[in-house]
């Protein structure tokens, strides 16, 4: 073996070696919400190792993850992103035994409009502040990370635009703003319907009658939600489980599908 060809072969040792090391020391992070996870892997890609304190269950609702397990296991001075000072409060962090940084204090929206298109990007350029601040090194990286999501949010948004003109009726907590964002004509009962329970069974009905479907998501009262489900004229609005652009877009995608066959 001629000298050249060692050479090559101790440089590519020395660059697996070196890689193995870095993704070694990819910024460990908790948060306090499911959402903050979302976010923060995306931006965080490689770099950043995310510990979600609580999650959403089968039925949506906000619960401890592993039943504590997370949350209990977090070491003295480990880093942690929440909402703002009331949402770490509610995870049952103590913030002298740990190093937490929030978003905003008081976070300015209610946590449903994260939801909202217009609201994420600015959460998200919050993330890749606090991400900086701890690991000011990958900067550029987390910066070129932020740039793709907002790109790719946008491109989930426009496919969207085939529901355009689509009416819908909106009986989620929280998707309204998303139905909206892809240009949906969407109809929601008045308050006291909602109130009602006989009122809101015959809108449902009168709805399904005209052709137009429901939407409803995790946030939809529990009782409504149980009525809905399984009903060939009902949308179940689903909560995202991986990279947030990418659940957009299928969402969209699916719910276009449900429409045109409710039309045949």
């Amino acid at each position: 073996m001629n000298r050249t060809k060692k050479s090559l072969i101790i440089l590519s040792i020395i660059l697996i070696f070196s890689k193995v090391g870095y993704c070694d020391e990819a910024l460990e992070i908790a948060v306090t919400h499911p959402w903050l996870a979302l976010l923060a892997s995306f931006i965080g890609g490689a770099e950043v190792q995310v510990k979600p304190i609580r999650i959403w269950n089968n039925d949506g609702d906000l619960i401890l993850n592993e039943r504590g397990k997370t949350l209990r296991e977090l070491e003295n001075g480990s880093k942690v992103v929440a909402l703002d000072e009331n949402d770490a409060a509610a995870t049952g962090l103590k913030q002298q035994n740990f190093n937490v940084k929030y978003l905003y204090n008081p976070f300015p929206v209610n946590v449903t409009d994260l939801f909202d298109p217009s609201v994420i990007p600015f959460v998200a350029q919050r993330i890749l502040t606090l991400l900086s601040e701890w690991d000011a090194q990958n900067y550029p990286y987390y910066q070129r990370r932020l740039a793709e999501f907002q790109a790719r949010l946008s491109g989930s948004i426009l496919v969207g635009q085939v529901l355009k003109d689509v009416t819908v009726s909106d009986l989620g907590g929280s998707c309204g703003v998303l139905l909206r964002a892809a240009g949906c004509k969407v109809e929601r009962p008045e308050g006291e319907i909602l109130d009602n329970w006989k009122k809101l069974r015959d809108y449902i009905e009168q709805k399904k009658a005209e052709g137009i479907t429901i939407v409803y998501d995790d946030d939809t009262p529990k009782a409504i939600k149980k009525y809905l489900a399984g009903k060939k004229f009902a949308f179940h609005w689903k909560r995202p489980e991986r990279d947030y652009p990418t659940f957009l877009h299928e969402q969209y995608i699916s719910l276009w599908q449900f429409q045109s066959t409710q039309k045949r």
